[in-house]
């Protein structure tokens, strides 16, 4: 059996010219072939919803599929009430602002979103960007330097780590507060800011932070808390207003980012924070000060969607209604969901080319389940990230299971305990 890459392998070659890269990196293409799973090659014909058609990138024929890749948790993509909003602001603003915000790009529109993602999260304002990815470049690029320490949870978005280059941190293990304590305690008063920065849901292990302690031990050693809220804003707390909310942690919190891209089915980024230290960020956040603004129909989809937390709160139920439904089943079943706390299902199967093996399999059989393995997590550590939407009906939910089921015993892949 030959080498079996991961994409570290091909990371950083020295000595090696672009070209030359990319020609090594052949490798790694190659082996997705011989899989059956390249990323790239699952294209969908349809808008991105729990019913999906996707052309399979190696029979070239269209797949109907009953779909876990979203993180579109109540659907709001779908939704005719965001959709007309969307019409609407087009027939208004038109498609685009061809702007950055500072130079034109910045409409009413666009202060409306900021006014209600400030008030979901408890915030005095709040700033957009055009993707959460941006949103965490530009808060930490411009608020920290060299002369700033921050604590990062060790499983904390990429975003985050690019934001905190040019600074200095240090990375704690998950959610361990006797780390973090110790560390609070031995770097207090050393540094311009002090500051701890977790997700609210991690997105891989669908867990959640341990926020009361986290902002209990913040205060204790004068440091500040950051929480990239991207998969709790719509699915924590009875209104869907996030981690901080379902903690009672407002207070404790000093700026949340995230993304209009999940629970509010849409596109874009922001950060809520105090209104002095945004209108800081305004200028300094060069993700936001040099981009063109969000598109229009885009922030219009993620105001209604807002709306509807209120005005349809029966969306947030059904999502937890479905992700503790799937988790029983799966769970007596004998599959190993990990810890999670979310709509975010990790299926543990600790293998990299098992994992991948089986997404493949299952999307043949009208499954579309995405294998999450090294290095976007541990060794061994591979799994399937099945995300649950409150649109998925309970016959959804059975064929993932029965079909899983299936699989694993045809191929005696032994993922299952029972």
């Amino acid at each position: 059996m030959g080498k079996y890459y991961t994409m570290r392998d091909f990371a950083d070659m020295q000595d090696c010219s672009i070209h030359e890269s990319a020609e090594a990196f052949q490798k790694y293409i190659h082996q997705f072939d011989e899989e059956k799973s390249y990323p790239y090659g699952f294209m969908s014909q349809t808008g991105v919803d729990k019913d999906m058609e996707i052309t399979d990138y190696y029979s070239n024929e269209a797949n109907k599929v009953v779909s876990f890749v979203s993180s579109n948790y109540l659907g709001l993509s779908q939704h005719q009430k965001v959709k007309d909003a969307v019409i609407e602001s087009v027939q208004k603003y038109g498609t685009g602002t061809c702007a950055a915000p500072p130079i034109g790009g910045y409409t009413d529109l666009h202060r409306e979103l900021e006014k209600k993602l400030a008030k979901v999260h408890g915030q005095e304002d709040a700033i957009l960007f055009t993707s959460g990815y941006a949103a965490n470049i530009g808060v930490f690029e411009g608020l920290f330097n060299k002369s700033d320490l921050v604590l990062v949870d060790m499983f904390v978005h990429a975003s985050i780590y690019d934001g905190l280059k040019k600074t200095n941190s240090k990375i704690f293990k998950h959610n361990d507060m006797d780390y973090l304590e110790v560390t609070l305690k031995r770097e207090q008063g050393k540094h311009r800011n002090l500051a701890i920065v977790v997700d609210g849901v991690f997105s891989q292990d669908g867990d959640i932070a341990d926020l009361p302690n986290i902002c209990k031990l913040a205060a204790q050693y004068g440091a500040k808390v950051f929480v990239d809220d991207a998969h709790g804003l719509g699915v924590m707390g009875q209104t869907g207003r996030g981690t901080a909310d379902y903690f009672n942690e407002h207070d404790g919190v000093e700026i949340v980012t995230g993304t209009l891209s999940k629970a509010l089915g849409s596109s874009g980024g922001y950060a809520a924070g105090s209104k002095k230290v945004i209108e800081y960020l305004r200028l300094y956040a060069r993700s936001n000060t040099f981009s063109a603004s969000i598109a229009p129909p885009a922030v219009a989809a993620a105001s209604k969607a807002i709306d509807l937390f209120e005005e349809e709160p029966e969306l947030i139920g059904r999502l937890w209604d479905n992700t503790a439904y799937i988790k029983d089943r799966l769970t007596q079943m004998g599959y190993s969901i990990g810890l999670s706390e979310s709509p975010i299902v990790p299926l543990m199967v600790n293998d990299d080319k098992k994992a991948i093996f089986l997404a493949r399999k299952l999307f043949e059989r009208g499954v579309y389940v995405v294998p999450a393995t090294y290095p976007a997590v541990k060794l061994k550590n591979s799994r399937l990230r099945v995300n649950v939407s409150a649109l998925h009906t309970k016959m959804d939910l059975d064929y993932f299971c029965d079909t899983l089921a299936a699989v694993d015993r045809e191929f005696d892949l032994r993922i299952s305990v029972k």
